[in-house]
């Protein structure tokens, strides 16, 4: 019996109200369990608006989105104007995002941000709740900074934190919308090393990221997007990297250098 995947996508349209043309155009794919999904394309090809409506922050309006075989999304014609989809904090928790700007609460400590979620959300004990925070950060070298401010880390710590931050919901799966973007050259191999890991522990993972080099390390599945459309889809990742088979993928990847 074939195991069902993490997360199925099944033509999945997003429309913004007013916009003569959908950015996101019969989108269809599965993310198997305990691996990684890397999406690359140009910028404007939809890829951060893909990652935005798997994880409910906007509404999609057709196809559907399933976890684990239970739909948790269905498109609506009529949510184009709706800012937000109508999914449930409890299926939100399910599917946790690490975003370029990290996000997080500037009134908070290191800790306070972890934790907020699981306590308010999840309603877990709050004693539990931080000694799993601080477990976290131990995993990610930043034990000793629980008790920081964001404004007091740098742009690489403080995207550690958030990763940290989806992890202790137990996420099935792990979005990241191009999470080493906004760093300084010698902050992103810190944040890399991270997910590294996560890969090699079974964390089931979706990632939209310009680090070709890294997604070509990483990647046990790739799709390029374009224009709104898989242009090429490869679940043998030094094949699409080395020798892709369409000439749009051929001419984008020629953009880059690989070591």
């Amino acid at each position: 019996m074939t195991e069902q995947p993490a997360l199925s996508v099944s033509n999945l349209t997003k429309q913004y109200a007013n916009a003569d043309h959908p950015v996101l155009d019969d989108i269809s794919f599965t993310v198997p369990k305990g691996k990684v999904f890397v999406v690359v394309g140009p910028s404007g090809s939809g890829k951060s608006t893909l990652l935005r409506t798997i994880a409910g922050l906007e509404p999609i309006q057709g196809g559907t989105i399933a976890l684990d075989g239970e739909v948790i999304e269905t498109g609506r014609p009529d949510s184009a104007k709706a800012g937000r989809s109508r999914r449930s904090s409890a299926l939100r928790t399910r599917i946790g995002m690490v975003f370029q700007s990290y996000d997080l609460f500037p009134n908070k400590t290191v800790l306070g941000n972890i934790t907020l979620a699981p306590t308010l959300v999840q309603k877990r004990d709050r004693a539990e709740a931080e000694r799993e925070a601080v477990k976290l950060l131990e995993r990610v070298g930043l034990a000793d900074r629980k008790d920081a401010w964001p404004h007091e880390l740098s742009g690489g710590q403080r995207q550690r934190v958030a990763i940290c931050r989806a992890l202790i919901l137990h996420p099935e799966v792990l979005l990241f919308d191009e999470v080493t973007a906004a760093l300084d050259p010698e902050m992103v191999r810190e944040v890399l090393d991270v997910m590294l890991g996560l890969a090699k522990s079974g964390q089931t993972m979706m990632i939209v990221t310009h680090e070709m080099n890294f997604a070509r390390a990483i990647a046990d599945h790739v799709i390029l997007l374009d224009g709104g459309h898989i242009v090429e889809e490869s679940d043998d990742a030094h094949a699409f990297f080395t020798n892709p088979n369409t000439e749009r993928a051929q001419q984008f990847l020629r953009t880059f250098e690989f070591e």
